[in-house]
């Protein structure tokens, strides 16, 4: 696999800038709107951040990507802004749902974990990628080979923003050990 050419455009970083700028200006609104979304959700407000921290990462490879542009005036900046986290707090609702959905199926069939089935540092395979899925190996690797996101996603088939999502996750397991 070739490297991706990653062309340097001073003009577009600082577009970029700009717009991460206006977005943090308007922190407490996106906050407060992205709260009310989560209660509404049934989901807990302290996972605000995160769903502001992905909005300002949407919102930096949509500009990236030259589908946004610096230009944008404030009020369709912010509702664009809106629309994402809209997006990020459905797929964390969904997420939540799917959790649930596995472990109520666990326990109908009697698959609890006890504490002494829970895992240990002696269980820590060797090799820290076994505990990652072929397909998440795939996107760690590609990713650590300088690989953006569009790439991985052309080479995988899937979306830049799934491809993202699996490298991620995929890092929060190995941070954990599995």
């Amino acid at each position: 696999m070739s490297q991706p050419q990653q062309q340097d455009d001073p003009a577009a970083d600082a577009a970029r800038r700009a717009l991460a700028d206006r977005l943090m200006a308007a922190r407490a609104l996106m906050l407060a709107r992205i709260r009310q979304r989560l209660a509404q959700a049934g989901l807990s407000s302290t996972q605000a951040e995160d769903i502001f921290s992905t909005t300002l990462r949407r919102a930096d490879a949509a500009a990236a990507a030259g589908r946004l542009v610096a230009e944008i005036d404030d009020q369709h900046l912010l509702a664009l802004a809106t629309a994402i986290s809209r997006n990020a707090v459905r797929e964390e609702s969904r997420r939540e749902r799917r959790d649930r959905e596995r472990q109520d199926g666990a326990a109908q069939h009697g698959l609890t974990t006890t504490a002494s089935q829970q895992p240990c540092e002696l269980d820590a395979p060797a090799d820290p990628f076994l505990v990652l899925s072929g397909i998440d190996v795939d996107v760690v690797q590609l990713r650590l080979r300088g690989a953006t996101w569009s790439v991985i996603a052309e080479q995988l088939g899937m979306t830049a923003s799934a491809a993202h999502r699996r490298y991620f996750r995929a890092m929060q397991r190995l941070a954990a050990g599995g």
